[in-house]
């Protein structure tokens, strides 16, 4: 009885919403993205845990005022998705990131192993093959800069430990990605060290071609053109181009946004104003769809269900992210002697998975062999569901908290966190 209430209570819901025209939709999200990062900073949280509570409520789930597979709503939340990478990328000085270059390199190297090698142990724990024990480490290997909004609002984006952290994210994302495109391989067919080298190849020749290409192509057009519209359009007709050459090669698109940034500063620089605008537009509507959209991703009954019935997974799969992104902090900030809260919030802005993981999960899902096995099982794909969800709340709360601090801190020395890498 009691179901069959919440059923027809939803249903009513649902039905206010039936016959409001597509502009009354748009503006009860303005309205939305407006007021919900205002409401969650008011309880000391986050303006993105916000909207992604935005995403819960006006989602499948509850109002269902958007459709999350409607074109227009997917073409935001991907344009948002890329564009959150592009700026990541747009605010590193490729000379100012020299000299964290190496710092950069091993982070991403710590923060990738140790993960991996907790996802792959436990993989292999819950009696996964070693092929699929491999892919579920290399699912908790890569992050996404959720917290970067805060970051920015903090103006913490020059502080070295940051600029560590967005670079060590080419770093892992794109190896996650690669073994994701070597264990699907060995799925289908078995392990071919022909085609793991061909993929070593594409990478080797994608990278200098999108961050000095199209550096060499934007630099160029904007020289041709002086229209402030065409400038823009130009803008995000490069991120959507990286992007799809990364497709190419099999790399989530995300990278190719993120090298596209730093290609753009390489030719234009940050304060252009074109790259200004871009970033208002951006920050306004495309980058909110996509943390809504995140939001979408919340079935209550499914969230439940996978607590409850795959408790052991869902415990070790977030346990092993958590503490294997903290120890890769805690030995890179021993290591370069960071202090407590530089460190914290080096693994605050490693916590979230979402776009790459998310992605790489459901082509392992679908990814069925000859024999009509999945890489992945349908436990794990909602496992990850969870992952994604506890991970884009914690990530941006705590990277709000430590971000807070290490604001304090630049505030009293404001050599703090300076010093070159000699390393």
């Amino acid at each position: 009885m009691k179901a069959c209430f919440n059923t027809n209570l939803l249903m009513s819901i649902h039905g206010l919403f039936d016959h409001l025209p597509i502009i009354g939709r748009f503006a009860i999200v303005f309205g939305l993205i407006i007021v919900l990062p205002k409401l969650a900073e008011r309880v000391r949280l986050p303006g993105v845990v916000g909207l992604i509570g935005g995403g819960i409520l006006i989602g499948p789930e509850l109002l269902s005022l958007v459709n999350p597979d409607g074109t227009t709503f997917r073409l935001f939340s991907e344009l948002g998705k890329l564009l959150l990478m592009f700026f990541a990328g747009f605010e590193i000085n490729l000379e100012e990131f020299k000299k964290v270059g190496k710092r950069a390199a091993a982070f991403g190297f710590l923060t990738l192993l140790l993960p991996l090698l907790a996802g792959t142990g436990v993989g292999l724990f819950l009696g996964f093959s070693m092929n699929a024990a491999v892919l579920v480490g290399s699912l908790l290997a890569s992050h996404t800069l959720l917290g970067l909004p805060v970051v920015k609002e903090l103006g913490l984006m020059k502080n070295n430990a940051i600029m560590v952290t967005v670079g060590a994210t080419i770093f892992t994302d794109i190896t996650s990605m690669l073994v994701l495109a070597i264990c699907l391989g060995i799925h289908a067919t078995g392990f071919s060290p022909q085609q793991l080298a061909v993929s070593i190849g594409e990478l080797a020749i994608y990278i200098p071609v999108v961050v000095f290409g199209l550096s060499w192509l934007a630099r160029r057009l904007f020289i041709l053109t002086r229209s402030e519209e065409l400038r823009l359009a130009i803008l995000l007709l490069m991120i959507v181009v990286g992007s799809l050459l990364a497709e190419l090669i099999e790399l989530e698109g995300i990278v190719g946004a993120f090298l596209t940034g730093i290609a753009v500063n390489r030719a234009l620089g940050e304060e252009h104003k074109t790259g200004h605008t871009l970033g208002v537009i951006s920050h306004a509507l495309f980058i909110p769809a996509f943390l809504m959209g995140t939001g979408f991703l919340v079935d209550t009954r499914i969230f439940i269900s996978t607590i409850v019935n795959h408790a052991d997974m869902v415990i070790l799969i977030v346990g092993g992210l958590f503490i294997g992104k903290f120890l890769a902090a805690w030995i890179f900030g021993k290591g370069f002697k960071l202090n407590k809260n530089e460190t914290r919030l080096m693994w605050s802005l490693s916590i979230p998975q979402v776009a790459a993981t998310l992605a790489a999960s459901m082509v392992a899902y679908n990814a069925i062999n000859a024999d009509g096995e999945r890489l992945l099982n349908e436990a794990m794909l909602n496992t990850v569901v969870v992952l994604v969800i506890v991970t884009a709340v914690v990530g941006p709360i705590l990277t709000r908290r430590f971000g807070a601090s290490v604001a304090a801190e630049s505030d009293d020395t404001p050599e703090t966190s300076t010093a070159p890498d000699t390393n």
